[in-house]
């Protein structure tokens, strides 16, 4: 099965000194996500350089002078649906891909190392697998309340665990913590959702290494996974921050919309 989106994202800026922005705000290039009719609109018109990584993730740099500034990136997508993953097992670490050894250690927000006996005393060793990615997934909704202007701009895992407060990105942070403290490689997602009451915004979800391939998690459960338009993968948010700016710069408007096709939402009425 497939699910089709519209993308409209759009951010303003109010320049006062010249400055260099870097973007991370399109779709990620994925065989999971086909992308069509992409359109980038920069106002004024400005160069831009452009990357992608192994990952697939996207990079945009503008130059913009100083007065008002706007970047708009406008896509259709579709995605192909994960095949089940509730019977998944863990992986043993001899038998991790390489690859996927980075993201089993701590990272500059995820400090995984220190979370040892906390993740055991708090998760277990029990049902190893999806079920326990899963009952980290409660653990994190049960002892972190999602409150919006709650998080810290550097705040790491233990930060959140002070506070037992946060939104998506400190969710998927604490989530990670935990995978990783029990040797379950996990990392970073970010991407652009459709919200039924939530204001717009990008989203911030996590995946663990299971039965051989990445499982895509919402500890905040605000999302399916399976409908999560994916800009970029990483360790943590340091590595994926939608915007960048060096300089001296206000934003006026964030605007980052999902719209479903026409033909999905009568299905899903």
């Amino acid at each position: 099965m497939t699910r089709s989106y519209d993308i409209d994202c759009e951010l303003n800026y109010d320049v006062h000194t010249p400055s260099t922005f870097v973007f991370k705000i399109e779709a990620a290039m994925l065989a999971t996500q086909a992308l069509f009719d992409e359109l980038l609109t920069i106002s004024p018109p400005l160069p831009c350089g452009r990357h992608i990584d192994a990952l697939g993730n996207r990079t945009l740099r503008v130059t913009a002078p100083a007065g008002r500034f706007g970047i708009r990136y406008q896509a259709s997508v579709t995605l192909q649906d994960a095949a089940p993953a509730q019977a998944l097992e863990e992986a043993d670490v001899a038998d991790l891909p390489l690859d996927v050894l980075p993201f089993l250690t701590g990272s500059r927000y995820v400090e995984s190392e220190l979370m040892f006996h906390d993740a055991v005393r708090w998760i277990g060793t029990f049902d190893r697998g999806f079920a326990r990615v899963a009952r980290i997934c409660q653990w994190v909704r049960d002892n972190v309340k999602y409150e919006i202007g709650t998080s810290l701009p550097y705040g790491t895992t233990r930060d959140v665990l002070a506070t037992r407060t946060g939104v998506c990105r400190d969710y998927a942070h604490v989530a990670i913590a935990l995978c990783r403290a029990l040797n379950i490689p996990a990392r970073f997602v970010v991407g652009h959702a459709l919200w039924d009451t939530p204001p717009p915004d990008f989203h911030a979800l996590f995946e663990a290494w299971l039965g051989g391939r990445w499982v895509l998690f919402d500890p905040t459960q605000m999302v399916d996974p399976g409908d999560l338009i994916r800009i970029g993968t990483g360790h943590d948010a340091a590595d994926l921050p939608f915007a960048s700016i060096f300089g001296s710069a206000q934003m006026t408007r964030m605007s980052p919309l999902v719209f479903a096709h026409a033909a999905q939402q009568r299905m899903a009425a």
